[in-house]
């Protein structure tokens, strides 16, 4: 069997072998890890002499490890007995006397765990000489162990290996365990406190002694088991004068050895204990001492050279992070008496130059090992000054080197390269999620003190702006202007926070005239004149972020919008393709005060405005040919920004009507023409040009959208559009409509035209109908894929809303093909969890679909008798999507529904229950109270009782609700008639009590609508957990 085993590892892990072998060997191995007996083929397999291979004896391994763990809890179990006695034999034999080979670090690894999970199942049961096994390794002979000399390598770094695995196992509280592992680690913690700490900490005294200055990887494997363990252990066995000693010695030392002794004594430091424990801990091991020498190293006073010790730094910067995260933790303790807080105020000052020096380092990673105690301190200034109102002498005079630490840590580095071939997308990644983390702490500060924020920021970013005014834009470095923009960028949250930065032409609070006093000073500084992309596109942010500036102050905006045209033209790709947005951005909100300078930025930016497709690459050509695609998309998405701008050009009111007319003709004309000339060779089938229709109906449709907003149809309140302009859109409208006739078989021109039909129609009104049937012929093709067809209904429920009975015809012609389809995709079985949110979405669509026509008085075209044949069916949908309890809000829905149908097509109410109706024209169907008793009602009782509906649900709550509604309009329209039924007829049938079929009989009779609501929610639930829920 062993043979077996070995082989078939071999065969596993070999990528030579003939696959079908390698799977029925790889069968073999997984049935091999589940037998319960293959342990006791793995075990002599792993121990052998001569040894199997490295893949064997990890094999062998892990299915002694899996063996172990099975035995947890079976500690009289002899199988565990008899695999520790063999492990220890090979142990002492591969590691005491160093007989052949080493074990490789990685079998050595999977052994310690092994022995690891054998420790957990045996070590407070029947192994309790674990620690003393473990040491005798460490020791060349039993006089050596006797005398504390800890001499055997191999043994030393495996019992090193050891006790660090048992930490990890037992006591690492990032390693999540479960409620009974963390009560067996607790036990097993309490018996090693009890048993073994004390001699453990003496061998790593010993072996600290034994292997200093002969061998620093063993030093280092020490230091770290020291520093893990002290953690849950007596603080007194490690703060002792010997091992203090060498900590000492080691931080005064070279490198790595420094490097691990700092950590250690971080680790010291950083142990939970008493407020009044851990500042005596802090003042014994003289910390500042300690920490002010390290400070004043070589190594750390060479800042910016290739000398500076990165390592050192970030273990000293951990170890004042430690020491002051406690002391602000006690100085932020209200159960501490007030000695106590005056102490760790004492021991905080001398350690906040550390905390300020280390926070302010070049290196990111040295800045962000202190973080933590920033942010603690700048909380306990924030609560201070909430409390008392003010700050302390002591505690003011830190605010404003913060701050300044901050703003400066916000600023790229020297060798930042920003926009250009070198430029790393992660390094930039981090670093904005830098100015992220600044961010939250420079909040802080300016909740702490407002004025010393504004004076602060309004100096750093009013001065740089100054240099470049005076200097131009070479007498700032590029780095320090986007520095001031950004700052700039930020500074607004606190300017406008009370809802804008005017307030009757007024500037809202100090924050806000400061900010408008830096706006101007940017205006006129000439700072976009720099060639550097990253100040460029600052500007442009800038600008739009504070539109409501120019608002006021409008003779800056010819200024900007020239900016903006040189934006726009940029030949950087990221500041072209951002600024078409941003100009957008800026020409919408400012539309109203642009109407002199229109015409000119129009032409301005004419030459962009020119579409040509292009087709991503081949992907067998070109690796990258998946982001050259995205990068095409991305372009034409943000050129689209640009037509949807001069439709807001072309709406300004102050804008001529013959002017606006030209506006839209100058874009539209070489559309048209590029459309016609394309088309001929699409319909042959040519992709490019196919895409070229596309993005020609994509522009027009967005022109649109930037003209005008609202909704279609008579009713509408926005104000009229020029005549002159809605026959541009019509011409528009048909050279689209023409397109979409000749492709309807190709689904981006379907898209595109849904899209840009969508959107014309805001404009066209009424005067879009008789095209409408054309238009809907059109984006519905046999193949419509489930997505089209939930956009396609999306948009029906726009035209319903806008035309309402001047739709009707055209409604009543396409719904029985419209709906077919519907349930045809319905009835398609979902392959993946994307269908199966597809399909969930086109279930709510149609749904909605339903109560916009019932809502907007069009409900007899469901009934129509074009549309009667699949009346039928549609009911049927409607009941099965009410009992969907595995998605909630398509039943909530479907009950919306069937009380809409009830109150338009129900019997008539009298003048008294108008009010159940709403606004909705009764047009009542003969025959369907009939569906109202028997289908409706039953339902309302029947998915309650469904096995997944759990009526404490948030969401299922809702679906009650909305049931109760159901009742409710149910007695309204039916009356005496409903509550009969369910008395003499329902009720019995499903073996109601008597008594609470009374009761609720008299809810529904008396109660109004939110109190039956509340009662029924709550009824439910009770029944529920009674167990008596009818159905």
């Amino acid at each position: 069997m062993d043979a077996q085993v070995e082989n078939a590892v071999q065969i596993a892990y070999n990528p030579g072998a003939d696959p079908q072998i390698k799977r029925q060997a790889m069968t073999f191995l997984e049935q091999v890890k589940q037998s319960s007996d293959a342990w006791q083929v793995c075990l002599p397999l792993f121990a052998r002499d001569p040894k199997p291979t490295e893949i064997v004896r990890h094999f062998c391994l892990d299915v002694l490890n899996i063996a172990v763990r099975r035995r947890f809890h079976q500690t009289d179990d002899q199988s565990l007995n008899y695999i520790r006695e063999t492990l220890m034999d090979y142990i002492r034999r591969s590691y005491f006397t160093g007989s052949g080979a080493p074990d490789s670090p990685g079998i050595q690894n999977k052994l310690t765990q092994t022995l690891t999970s054998l420790f957990v199942s045996m070590y407070t049961t029947t192994w309790g000489s674990f620690f003393d096994d473990m040491l005798t390794l460490t020791s060349s002979s039993s006089e050596a162990n006797a005398q504390g000399n800890r001499d055997n390598y191999l043994g030393v770094v495996f019992f090193l290996r050891i006790v660090a695995s048992v930490h990890e196992e037992v006591a690492d509280i990032l390693v999540p365990h479960t409620m009974e592992e963390a009560q067996r680690n607790t036990q097993i913690k309490d018996v090693a406190r009890e048993r073994d700490v004390r001699k453990l900490v003496v061998a790593w005294q010993e072996i600290l002694a034994q292997w200093n200055g002969s061998d620093k990887g063993i030093v280092e494997m020490c230091l770290r088991v020291v520093g893990r363990w002290v953690s849950w252990i007596d603080i007194s066995l490690v703060v002792n004068e010997v091992l203090l000693g060498m900590l000492y010695n080691f931080i005064l030392g070279e490198s790595r050895v420094r490097d691990a002794a700092i950590v250690t004594l971080a680790d010291i430091v950083g142990k939970r204990m008493k407020g009044t424990d851990k500042l005596e801990l802090i003042v014994f091991l003289k910390l500042g001492e300690i920490v002010e020498t390290l400070v004043n190293s070589p190594a750390l006073q060479a800042h910016g050279q290739p000398t500076y010790d990165l390592e050192l730094a970030e273990g000293v910067a951990r170890l004042v992070n430690n020491v002051t995260t406690d002391i602000l933790r006690i100085l932020n303790d209200d159960s501490l008496d007030i000695q106590v807080k005056q102490r760790a105020e004492e021991l905080f000052q001398p350690f906040f130059p550390f905390l300020l020096r280390f926070f302010s380092d070049e290196w990111d990673e040295v800045s962000h090992a202190v973080y933590p105690s920033m942010l603690d301190l700048l909380s306990l200034l924030r609560k201070e000054k909430r409390i008392t109102g003010t700050l302390s002498h002591a505690h003011s005079l830190m605010l404003s080197p913060i701050l300044n630490a901050i703003v400066l840590k916000a600023k790229y580095d020297e060798d930042s390269v920003w926009g250009g071939e070198d430029d790393d997308e992660a390094d930039e990644a981090e670093f904005q999620a830098l100015r992220k983390r600044l961010k939250t702490l420079q909040d802080t500060v300016a909740a702490i003190d407002e004025q010393l924020y504004i004076n602060t920021l309004s100096s750093l970013i009013g001065t740089t702006f100054d240099r470049v005014a005076e200097g131009g834009v070479a007498a700032a470095d590029w780095r320090e202007v986007d520095l001031a923009m950004y700052e700039m960028f930020l500074f607004g949250e606190l300017a406008m926070r009370s809802g804008g930065m005017f307030n009757k032409g007024r500037p809202q609070g100090l924050a806000a005239e400061a900010l408008i006093s830096l706006m101007i000073k940017m205006m006129n500084s000439g700072i976009v004149a720099s060639s550097h992309p990253a100040i460029k596109l600052r500007y442009m942010e800038t600008v739009v972020r504070y539109a409501a500036f120019f608002e006021v102050h409008t003779t800056y905006i010819p200024k900007a919008l020239e900016n903006f045209v040189g934006g726009v033209h940029d030949s950087h790709v990221r500041v072209r393709n951002r600024s078409w947005y941003l100009f957008f951005r800026f020409v919408k909100t400012l539309r109203q005060h642009i109407g002199g300078v229109a015409q000119e930025v129009l032409e301005a930016i004419s030459d962009i405005l020119v579409i040509k497709a292009e087709l991503p690459q081949d992907a067998g050509d070109n690796e990258m040919s998946s982001d050259d695609a995205q990068g095409e998309d991305a372009t034409f998405e943000s050129q689209l920004h640009l037509f949807e701008a001069v439709g807001c050009l072309s709406s300004i009111k102050s804008v001529a009507l013959e002017k606006q007319v030209l506006f839209v003709t100058t874009v539209m004309t070489p559309l048209f023409r590029n459309m016609e000339s394309t088309l001929e060779a699409a319909k042959q089938g040519d992709a490019r040009c196919v895409l070229q229709v596309h993005h020609i109906m994509m522009a027009l449709g967005i022109l649109a959208k930037g003209y005008a907003d609202g909704t279609p149809g008579p009713g509408v309140s926005a104000s009229v559009p020029n005549e002159l302009v809605v026959r541009e859109f019509e011409n528009a409208s048909e050279i689209i409509l023409v397109s979409l006739e000749s492709l309807r078989n190709c689904p981006n021109v379907r898209d595109a035209a849904r899209r840009s039909f969508s959107k014309m129609v805001v404009i066209l009104g009424p005067r879009a109908l008789p095209t409408l049937p054309r238009w809907l012929e059109g984006l519905l093709a046999e193949d419509s894929t489930a997505e089209e067809i939930l956009v396609f209904l999306r948009l029906l429920k726009q035209i319903v809303h806008g035309f309402k009975s001047e739709f009707y015809d055209i409604l009543n012609s396409l719904l029985t093909p419209l709906l077919n389809k519907v349930f045809s995709s319905l009835g398609q079985e979902a392959t993946g969890t994307d269908d199966e949110i597809q399909a969930a979405e086109l279930r709510k669509e149609y749904l909605d679909f339903l109560l916009v026509i019932l809502n907007n008085d069009l409900g007899l075209v469901l009934v129509s008798e074009v549309n009667q044949p699949i009346f039928e069916q549609l009911i049927g949908t409607v009941q099965h999507f009410a009992k969907e309890v595995n998605d909630l809000p398509t039943s909530k829905l479907a009950f919306s529904v069937m009380g809409k149908m009830s109150i338009v097509w129900g019997p008539a109410t009298d003048s008294a229950k108008e009010q159940t109706n709403g606004n909705l024209k009764e047009q009542p169907l003969p025959g369907f109270d009939t569906f109202m008793i028997k289908r409706f009602s039953s339902l309302c009782w029947e998915v309650p009782a469904m096995p997944g509906f759990r009526p404490k649900d948030a969401q299922a709550k809702m679906v009650l609700g909305e049931i109760a509604a159901l009742q409710n309009i149910l007695y309204t329209k039916l009356g005496e008639n409903f509550i009969q039924y369910l008395g003499t007829v329902y009720f019995p049938s499903v073996n109601l009590p008597q008594g609470p079929a009374e009761e609720y009989l008299v809810a529904l009779r008396q109660m109004g609508f939110k109190p039956f609501r509340s009662y029924f929610q709550v009824d439910i639930q009770c029944t529920c957990d009674s167990g008596e829920l009818i159905c």
